[in-house]
């Protein structure tokens, strides 16, 4: 069923492992929709209490798919056809991890960049390996953040760390991280698995609908706009990436050379 990612189920914990080792776990429409799909399949199914979302190889996920973006971004119909159904479908999964019922834990190894990072940002509770970063990387392919980063990130650290983190796409580490208050726990890379699914399985056996309804008002507290958020940030989006800098700054990634922006 899934290409892209793995889903397993033991003592009551879903283990969803993005394993697209090629594009170091990159989210294309492929993988966003069965993102989407495993997270509604954890959700509906009685053998899971609780959900960890992890990657396999060398990272959690590099984010968007800069090659797929490169492929299609001189397309005339590009931000119709390309990038807004994969912006939609990013926005979808951050916004249904958020009103699952399920606790949603992300266990991060390497890096968690762009759109991989507020998908690790939308979880529950983040256990990072020594090894993690967090990189806010928008801002180098000339394009604004994406996948609710820029309503997550300020209620999670404040809005001057937030802007540091999206303005200059600095690497996060996970010690750093964890002085923010952006995760749950530093672990050694070998342990990352073991001690979150140890966590998730010891949460499995407490009280699900306690866990449901703190969920839910936290959600109203602090999430109750995030909806009407989203079509704001896909606007947004849009508008950057029809840009000639965004086109500029996916070739310099991957030519491997600075960007020239023009602001244009």
């Amino acid at each position: 069923m899934y290409t892209r990612l793995h889903l397993s189920f033991k003592n009551h914990v879903a283990l969803i492992t993005l394993d697209h080792n090629a594009t170091l776990n990159a989210i294309d429409l492929t993988m966003a929709d069965e993102i989407l799909a495993a997270l509604k399949e954890t959700e509906e199914s009685k053998d899971a209490h609780i959900v960890i979302i992890t990657g396999a190889g060398r990272a959690f996920s590099g984010g968007g798919n800069i090659q797929y973006m490169k492929d299609h971004c001189q397309e005339p119909d590009f931000v119709e056809k390309s990038m807004g159904p994969l912006a939609k479908r990013v926005s979808e999964i951050v916004l249904y991890m958020k009103k699952m019922k399920k606790i949603v834990i992300a266990a991060v190894s390497g890096a968690a960049a762009g759109g991989g990072a507020n998908i690790a940002l939308a979880a529950d509770f983040i256990f990072a390996a020594e090894n993690a970063k967090f990189i806010q990387a928008f801002v180098g392919i000339g394009l604004c953040p994406d996948t609710g980063g820029t309503y997550f990130l300020p209620r999670m650290v404040g809005a001057m760390q937030a802007m540091d983190m999206f303005i200059t796409g600095r690497p996060v580490s996970a010690e750093e991280a964890y002085r923010l208050g952006l995760i749950k726990s530093v672990v050694a890379k070998a342990d990352l698995l073991p001690q979150t699914i140890t966590f998730a399985e010891k949460l499995a056996k407490g009280p699900t609908l306690v866990y449901q309804n703190t969920k839910k008002l936290i959600f109203e507290s602090l999430y109750h706009d995030f909806e009407k958020f989203m079509s704001t940030e896909l606007k947004y989006v849009s508008q950057c990436a029809e840009s000639d800098d965004f086109k500029e700054g996916i070739t310099a990634f991957l030519e491997k050379r600075p960007p020239k922006f023009t602001g244009k």
